[in-house]
């Protein structure tokens, strides 16, 4: 872990607490890798919950990826950006919406691993958040379609890597704590 690596990880355990941290290989086909893919990095992205308990999908532009999936609101952070800006902007951006009350539930320790043999470490900071307003505004060069949902969709990317966040949420939410 290089030194902004762990700059990173400092300032997640010191505002958060130490979440559990999966190592994990994500399989990718040869030729799929894109070029900043290949450049050690944190990512930010995660579950955020309006008043009334549903939660904030989006589904990007081909030339983005992810085009096919629904996927929570996230992406790469900025050189020297704490993970939980990033989400911050990465939510604000995608989804037009501020959010507060932040939750840090886990980090993958991600590699995606080529069939050759060639690894790209990565960093994912997973976050649950309550989103300060309901309307949907996305950033029209980023994402297509915006979208609250009750229940994760079956079409949903990584969908297992949030069954749990939902979960915990949506049953703390109808007990009233959320």
């Amino acid at each position: 872990m290089t030194g902004a690596c762990k700059d990173v990880l400092a300032d997640l355990i010191t505002k958060f607490g130490r979440p559990p941290i999966i190592p994990r290989a994500i399989p990718v086909e040869a030729g799929k890798i894109k070029a900043d893919w290949k450049v050690a990095a944190w990512v930010a992205g995660g579950l955020v919950f309006d008043s009334d308990g549903r939660v904030a999908l989006v589904r990007h532009h081909a030339n983005r990826g992810w085009e096919d999936v629904w996927v929570p609101p996230g992406g790469m952070l900025e050189e020297g950006e704490p993970a939980d800006d990033g989400f911050r902007r990465e939510v604000r951006e995608e989804t037009g919406l501020e959010v507060r009350d932040l939750h840090v539930t886990r980090i993958f320790n991600n590699a995606y691993q080529e069939p050759s043999g060639g690894r790209y470490p990565f960093y994912f900071v997973q976050f649950v958040a309550r989103a300060a307003s309901h309307a949907l505004h996305p950033d029209d060069n980023e994402v297509r379609e915006a979208r609250w949902f009750g229940a994760l969709p079956a079409d949903m990317a990584f969908r297992e890597d949030y069954e749990e966040d939902h979960r915990i949420w949506r049953e703390a939410f109808l007990r009233g704590e959320r």
